[in-house]
This record gives structure tokens, sequence and C-alpha cells, in this order.
């Protein structure tokens, strides 16, 4: 499309418009993620001139085309000067610039621009025929969340999530960002649905410029559902896509999801790396929600290790610096409340809990209730309301779907039962546990659930290891397709590579799964 576009710029004599089809050209290119064609199409328009909509549209890719790179201070600027000059003729179009803006400024976790671009859209005269009234709701509510006002931020997200089936093809970014919220009020199942049909669309039309921002929240989904086999290979892939057209700051996201399961899976080295290189990258491309995965995965690490007071002072550090805002300092607060019970300082896990339990009651899930409940039971003074709480966190996780959640839960409540010498009933907690942790690849879990279940008068072995861990993240996601039944050729279109490079991961794998055809693939159990 870009190509046809632009040999009918080139024919056309107006330079109005040939600056609009060249403007438009530049467009198709972003979308087929080719940002230095789109730069330079874009810039060849904007020295012919045009009409005040093609030149606002022209402001809005050089934002886009920002943000891509990292650059998001710049995009901000430049999406909301965009939006200024086309408010009267393009109401519509202004406000699709102004959501941008609004994105732009969360991820930088600034609450004093996302509430300037929240409010610049409330202010245009937007009609329901413009159907943005959601989008404009949920931009306020964004302001009122990083402010804190969590019972009037999570309503207008959830009313955005369930009519997101319902938004036409087309508006694949706007489809992204409603997954965004799901992210931010808990709703991890809708999220992950809202993120396929997304990543669905942009494979369908070619829209690789945004399919890395696709498969970075579908990345984040998979992590949160417990999902860390799929979350990583959705990473790796993402990856090598968004370092192919030039999205850096997408790459540190990616590498910050892939430091969350290293940290689960206990693989130091690696976590490690990941995190610093993300961190390290956010110095020179200030997007703060990353550097929040990377925090997190190196807490969640030592707590992991048994390094509870270094887990419980990054914690502590995190919530108090500029990711205080974000998502990340809720989601986060039951692992900090556990390092500090488990180092025996209960007093500072105090500020975590009313942090957790602010959030948690406003959004209402049952797995947010499920792990209040066991922050609370960790907490308790008594017994008797320890119980209390165990039971209804027991209640709470069979409702829900975030199994590596449960299993945590079945861990801890299993100490506690050891430890009131009721070790038959905790060996089937602990058991439940080991089961979950051994399936994810949590390997420090699950060497603590076996040490409980020793304690506990169990004998323990290790189970067999998982044919699929032996693959690796591009090979996993090939095996899978080719187990469907599709070609090479057909694996190679769809995931962006070369038909010999998907026969050389098979070729590879096949060995590591121990057969010899595609028809036996389909009877693996491949995660």
């Amino acid at each position: 499309a870009a190509a046809a576009l632009e040999r009918a710029a080139r024919l056309t004599p107006g330079l109005a418009d040939r600056a609009r089809r060249l403007a438009l050209a530049a467009e198709a290119a972003a979308d087929a993620g080719d940002l230095e064609h789109a730069q330079v199409l874009a810039e060849q328009a904007r020295r012919i001139g045009g009409d005040p909509l093609t030149v606002a549209r022209l402001a809005g890719l050089r934002g886009r085309i920002a943000f891509d790179r990292g650059a998001v201070h710049d995009a901000h600027r430049i999406l909301l000067d965009s939006a200024a000059s086309i408010a009267e003729p393009d109401r519509r179009g202004a406000a699709l610039l102004l959501l941008d803006a609004v994105r732009n400024a969360w991820y930088v976790s600034d609450p004093a621009a996302v509430a300037e671009s929240a409010a610049r859209l409330a202010a245009l005269p937007l009609t329901p025929q413009d159907g943005l009234d959601g989008f404009v709701r949920a931009a306020r509510a964004m302001a009122d969340f990083l402010a804190g006002d969590l019972e009037r931020a999570l309503p207008p997200f959830r009313e955005l999530i369930a009519v997101a089936a319902a938004i036409p093809s087309g508006l694949a970014a706007l489809r992204i960002s409603i997954c965004s919220l799901a992210g931010i009020s808990g709703d991890f199942d809708n999220g992950l649905a809202i993120a396929h049909s997304v990543i669905e669309e942009c494979r369908a039309h070619g829209l690789i410029g945004l399919l890395p921002l696709g498969q970075a929240v579908l990345a984040i989904h998979q992590l949160y559902l417990g999902r860390f086999r799929d979350a990583v290979t959705t990473a790796a892939e993402g990856r090598r896509l968004a370092g192919d057209i030039g999205q850096t700051h997408r790459i540190a996201h990616f590498e910050s999801v892939m430091a969350m399961v290293a940290a689960v899976e206990g693989r130091e080295q690696d976590c490690r790396e990941l995190a610093e290189r993300t961190i390290a990258h956010v110095g020179t491309h200030p997007v703060a929600t990353i550097v929040g995965w990377a925090e997190w995965a190196l807490g969640l690490l030592d707590l992991g290790q048994g390094r509870f007071e270094v887990a419980l002072e990054r914690f502590e550090a995190a919530a108090r610096g500029p990711l205080r805002h974000q998502i990340m300092p809720y989601y986060f607060a039951p692992d900090q409340i556990e390092a500090a019970v488990r180092l025996g300082l209960p007093a500072r896990a105090e500020q975590p809990l009313a942090r957790f339990e602010s959030w948690a009651t406003a959004a209402g899930h049952p797995w947010a209730q499920a792990v209040l409940h066991r922050c609370r039971a960790l907490l308790a003074h008594d017994d008797e309301a320890a119980e209390l709480h165990w039971e209804r966190a027991a209640r709470a996780h069979a409702e829900a779907n975030r199994p590596f959640e449960r299993a945590r839960t079945d861990l801890l409540h299993g100490e506690w039962l050891r430890r009131a010498r009721r070790k038959s009933e905790s060996r089937t907690r602990l058991r439940a546990a080991l089961e979950t942790f051994e399936r994810a690849g949590a390997a420090p879990w699950a060497e603590r659930a076996r040490a409980e279940l020793r304690a506990a008068g169990e004998t323990v072995t290790r189970s067999a290891p998982d044919l699929a861990s032996s693959l690796s993240p591009q090979e996993l996601q090939v095996v899978r397709l080719a187990a469907t039944g599709v070609t090479n050729r057909e694996i190679a279109a769809q995931l962006f590579l070369s038909p010999k490079t998907v026969s050389h991961h098979l070729y590879r794998a096949f060995p590591k799964l121990g057969v010899t055809t595609r028809t036996e693939l389909a009877r693996l159990d491949l995660g």
C-alpha cells in the first residue's frame, strides 16, 4: 500500500493532493513497520505543505515515530500541538491524537501531563457519533488513577473493556489501549482475549508497526496469568521484530517481561542481565512502566531466593520513587508483605497492605480478594483469624484463573499448617503448590515446597523434565504451529520468518522432543 500511494503521489500534479498522498504513504509505511521510509515520506510531504489536516496528520505521524523510537517526551509535545492545530476542522482526529498523548504521558508516569491531555480531550466538542465517549471517560480515569483515586478510576476502565469486542477492525491501536486498561484493572482474561484479537488483525493486515505493541500487552497478560512459557515466547518474537523495525524502547519492554519470568524460574544471571539492561535503557528513554517490571523482577528474584531483607528494601524504594503512581506498586505489594513477614517485621507490611487493599477493593476480582486474604492471614494476630483468612483465600482462588498465585497461597498456607502441627492438612496444600510450581518451571518456589513437604514427613521426588522446556522460545512457537498442520511457508508468513528458518527450527526441535514427523507433534503436550 505504501509503495502504491507513493507512486500515485509522484504522478499527482497538484501540490496539496501530492502532499496528502505522501502523508498516506508515510502512514502505510509506518503501519508496515518501515519507520525509516515513513520518516522520509513524511518529511517530503512536510516540505510540500498542504491543507491543515494533512499538515496535522504528518505531525501526528511524527509523534508516533518519535514514540516508537523511544523519544516519549518529544512525541507527547508533538501530539498535543498537532491536536490543537486540527481541533476545529477535525475534532475526532484531534481526539485520537490526544488519546495517544494520554497514553504517552502514562508511560512516563507524568500525572500532570496525563491530566492536561485528558482535560484537552474532554474540552473537544465531540458527539456520540464520534464513538469516543468511553475513551474520553477512560482518559479522565487514568488521571484519577495516577492521583490515587481508584474508586473513580476503575469503573470507566471496566465500561470500556466490556465493549472492546464491538470496536470495529481498523482501530487496533484503540483496542491495544483497552487491553492496557484491562491490565491496570486486573481483568487479565479479557485483556488476553483482546490482545489475541489485535495480534490476529495486525498479522492479517500486515500492520507490522503495531504488532510489537500488541505483543507487548499480550506478553504482560500471559505473565499475569502464570503462562510463563507463552509470555517468553511472545516476548522473544516481539523483541526480534521490534529490533528489526527500530522500535528500540519496545525491546526493553519485552526484556522486562523476560526478566520477570527469569525471576520466577530462579535464573538469577538472566534475570539480572535483562533487568539491568532494561533499567539502563530507561535512563535514555524514560518509560517508567518498563522500569517497573525490571524492579519488580529483581525484587521477586530476591524473594524467591530467600533474600528477604534485600527484596523488602527494593520494593520499598520502588514504591517511593517515580513508580509510586503506577500499577506495579499495587501488584508487588503482596510480595513486599511476604518479605516483611518472613523477616518478622509486620509493621513494615502495613503500608503495602493498605495499598493493595485499596486496589483490590476497587477492582473486586476474586483473585485479588484471594491474595488480599492471604496477606491478612500472614499478618493475623491469632490462629483463629488466620484460619478464617486462609479459608476465604482458598474459596476466592477457586473462582479465579491465576494458578501461580494460588500455588503461592497454598505454599504459605501449608507452611502455616505445618507449624501448627497439622501435618496431614499441610501436605495436601503443599502437594498442590508443588505440582503447579513444577508445571510452571518455578524452581525456587518448587524447592521451597519440597522442603516443606519433607519437613511435614513426606518423601519427595523430582518430576520428569518437561519436554517443551528444552525448546527455545522461537522453536516452541514454530513447533506449536506445525502441530496444527500448517505448512512451513504459512508458518513463515505468520511469524515474519523465511521458510528456511522455519525448517531449521523444526530440524533442531524434533530430536529434543523425541519425534521424527509432524504428525507426532500433535500428540505432544506443548504447554
